[in-house]
C-alpha cells in the first residue's frame, strides 16, 4: 500500500511540476507567438476586435520595414558586435589582474567597478552628451562610436566581475606548472585560463550583444538620424496620428532575430557557461 501511495504521490507532482512549466511557457511565448501573428497582418486586420486567428498573411510589412529600416539593423550590429569585442578585449586582462595579482585595495578597487554599473543611466547622461559633443575636435553626437564608447564602459564593469569569477575557479597550479615550463604569464593565460573558461567568455560576449543590442536610452539621447539603432528604430515608427501596429510587430519580430540566432548558435557554451564553477553532484 505504501509504494503505492508513494507512486501515487510521485505521479502528482510530476503533473503539477510539468503542469507549472507548462503554463509557465505559454505565458511567456503567446505575446511573441502573437508579435509574429501580428507582422504578417494588414492594418485593419491588426486593430480588429476580437482578434483575428485565422488570416490570409502578407509579407507587405517586411517588405516596408527593410526598405526603410535596412541602416538602423547595420548600426544596431557595427555598435553591438565592436562594443562586445572591445569589451572582452579590456576586460580580460583587468579581470586576470584582480584575480591573480596581489594588488593593494583590490576589494575597493572592485566596488567601484561594480558601483559604476549601479548607478542609474540617466545620472551619467548629461555628462556624456556633454562629452560627446565636446570632444576636442570632434563631435560624435549621431556617430557609432560615440555608442560604442559608452556600450563599452558600462560593458567593463559587469565583464570583470564576470570574468575574474570564472578565472578563479581556475587553479592557480595550472598557469605556475607552465610558467615553470617556460610560459610567460601572458603565456599562461592566453594557452591554459582563456581555453578552460571558454564557455564563460562565450556568456559574457553574448550578455554584452544582447545588452548593446536592446539599449534605447542612450541611443535616443545621443543619436538623431545617423546612427538610430533598432529600438529606436521601432521606437520612431510612432506618429502623432497613427501607430503602425503591424509594421512594429515585422520590425520586432526582425529585430528579436539576431540575440535568438546567437543564443540558438552558442547555446552549448551557454549552458555550461552559466553553471561554470557549480557543484555538481
Amino acid at each position: 500500500m505504501s509504494t503505492r501511495r508513494n507512486n501515487k504521490t510521485s505521479i502528482l507532482k510530476r503533473i503539477l511540476i510539468y503542469g507549472s512549466i507548462f503554463l509557465f511557457l505559454i505565458f511567456c511565448f503567446v505575446p511573441i507567438l502573437w508579435l509574429v501573428e501580428g507582422s504578417f497582418k494588414t492594418h485593419a486586420q491588426d486593430i480588429t476586435i476580437p482578434p483575428l486567428w485565422i488570416f490570409p498573411p502578407t509579407l507587405e510589412n517586411y517588405e516596408a520595414i527593410l526598405s526603410v529600416c535596412a541602416p538602423y539593423f547595420l548600426n544596431s550590429a557595427v555598435i553591438s558586435i565592436v562594443s562586445t569585442l572591445l569589451s572582452l578585449l579590456l576586460s580580460i586582462p583587468a579581470a586576470y589582474a584582480l584575480s591573480r595579482l596581489s594588488l593593494k585595495g583590490k576589494d575597493t578597487i572592485k566596488m567601484t567597478i561594480l558601483s559604476i554599473r549601479m548607478g542609474p543611466a540617466f545620472a551619467s547622461i548629461v555628462p556624456f552628451y556633454l562629452l560627446m559633443k565636446n570632444f576636442g575636435p570632434f563631435r560624435l553626437l549621431d556617430t557609432q562610436i560615440s555608442l560604442i564608447l559608452i556600450y563599452t564602459v558600462f560593458n567593463l564593469t559587469f565583464l570583470i566581475w564576470l570574468l575574474e569569477g570564472f578565472m578563479n575557479e581556475i587553479p592557480l597550479q595550472l598557469e605556475e606548472g607552465a610558467m615553470l615550463d617556460g610560459c610567460s604569464r601572458l603565456g599562461a593565460l592566453t594557452r591554459i585560463t582563456l581555453p578552460l573558461i571558454t564557455p564563460g567568455l562565450v556568456v559574457a560576449a553574448t550578455l554584452c550583444f544582447i545588452f548593446s543590442w536592446n539599449e534605447y536610452f542612450f541611443a535616443l539621447a545621443l543619436t538623431r538620424e545617423a546612427a538610430v539603432t533598432v529600438p529606436l528604430g521601432i521606437a520612431m515608427r510612432v506618429s502623432f496620428m497613427n501607430i503602425p501596429w503591424e509594421e512594429m510587430c515585422a520590425y520586432s519580430t526582425l529585430a528579436i532575430l539576431p540575440t535568438l540566432l546567437v543564443c540558438i548558435l552558442f547555446r552549448k557554451y551557454l549552458v555550461r557557461g552559466l553553471t561554470f564553477g557549480a557543484v555538481k553532484g
